[in-house]
């Protein structure tokens, strides 16, 4: 292991040793200068940890063996990390109240220099969060801009799929340890982001996702972005924790508005009413994105609303460490073929469903029209590739 490894490793072990949080991890380093000095002097540091039983439990820990072997554990398993003393910490997080020590990673890290939106809302929503959650996403993922959320059941997955299914990226914050998929009914999801953006932490490998945990792992959902997107939320939520945090570290707060006797819709129109952005599509945040001046140095192509990455794949080396070099560049996997009549069929489809008859009218006004049994086979087609969805009484829309 070289020097620079050895660092890493030992800020590794201060960064999960319990009963230590950043402020003390913090003050233990400007004491003796590097963790490995905390390591040796680990009975002198226990004047910084204010409570017995947690002076109990550090000494214990500095005692239990080779500090730098739980470092080693989680490069073999693919698992980065980084600590505020090092460069390649995010540059974004370290500007918000109360900055992670340390984080860990599968995957990478959003590149600092491409727009993030983080989406956000109800996890028991309707079917008008469902469709906007998911459009949201396929719409800023097709756009070049990274999506950021919690991975959780509802509107935060579904925004991750559609950003992973317009070939975009995505990168889930969690509240337990990256290595524990929670919920774990989104495991096919938390696989896909280990593969086209991340997953991402503050807590040490290996520990569950306790409930006390999320709301300070929000803080890190909205550190990561430019804008918050709220989807569905009741006026009384946790979405509102995040969105505190969000205006609190400066962020821009966009919310979809809904009807007013909708109790979901509640805790967004509120938002409207109290100043936040209204967000009718994506083109309204990228449109914010552009004129908010944030990315001087990026184009967006008329017509298709595309941030123009002039530098292709900037996932570089130093936003993932010690993660597979293998995993830097890779786009998501290909949709399944399509016929040219299933291809067509699709162009009538929405993310809202649509009659046979509804259907056949749009690719009527398309000038492409296809004959009713011809149509109806390939809907059934797209619906068995789950590249569409049907409805109860043959409606059919977009798979979401």
């Amino acid at each position: 292991m070289n020097a620079e490894d050895t660092d890493r490793a030992y800020l590794y072990w201060l960064f999960s040793a319990p009963g230590v949080d950043r402020v003390t991890a913090m003050t233990m380093l400007a004491a003796y200068g590097s963790a490995q000095e905390v390591c040796r002097h680990a009975v002198s540091c226990l004047r910084y940890i204010d409570r017995p039983k947690r002076r109990e439990a550090f000494l214990a820990y500095a005692q239990a063996g080779d500090p730098t072997a739980s470092y080693e554990r989680i490069r073999e398993a693919g698992i980065s990390f980084t600590a505020m003393p090092l460069p390649d910490y995010p540059e974004k997080l370290r500007d918000i109240p109360d900055p992670p020590f340390g984080l860990t990673w599968i995957g990478r890290l959003p590149d600092p220099v491409q727009p993030a939106v983080a989406v956000v809302g109800a996890r028991q929503c309707s079917e008008y969060g469902r469709i906007m959650a998911a459009r949201f996403g396929e719409e800023l993922g097709a756009a070049g801009i990274r999506v950021i959320s919690g991975m959780a059941v509802g509107i935060d997955g579904l925004a991750q799929r559609g950003a992973l299914r317009a070939g975009g990226e995505s990168y889930a914050l969690l509240a337990g340890g990256v290595d524990n998929c929670y919920p774990a009914e989104n495991r096919e999801l938390y696989e896909a982001l280990k593969e086209h953006g991340g997953v991402i932490s503050e807590s040490p490998v290996g520990m569950e996702p306790l409930r006390q945990l999320f709301p300070a792992r929000n803080r890190l959902i909205s550190g990561f972005c430019d804008i918050l997107l709220v989807i569905e939320a009741r006026k009384r939520s946790g979405t509102s924790i995040t969105v505190d945090m969000a205006l609190e570290q400066g962020r821009d707060v966009f919310a979809l508005p809904g009807r007013v006797t909708d109790g979901l819709s509640e805790g967004c129109n509120n938002l409207i009413r109290q100043g936040a952005g209204i967000a009718t599509c994506a083109a309204d945040l990228i449109d914010a994105l552009r004129t908010g001046e944030l990315y001087p140095d990026r184009r967006i192509r008329t017509g298709i609303h595309m941030f123009d990455n002039t530098d292709g794949d900037s996932h570089g080396a130093e936003n993932t460490p010690h993660g597979s070099a293998n995993s830097r560049g890779k786009r998501r996997t290909p949709p399944p073929l399509l016929s040219p009549e299933e291809e067509t069929a699709l162009r009538g489809l929405d993310l809202m469903p649509r009659s046979m008859d509804e259907i056949a009218s749009a690719l009527q006004a398309l000038g492409t029209p296809l004959e009713l049994p011809i149509l109806m086979e390939s809907l059934v087609d797209l619906c068995m590739k789950n590249v569409a969805a049907e409805e109860a009484g043959r409606f059919y829309r977009k798979g979401v």
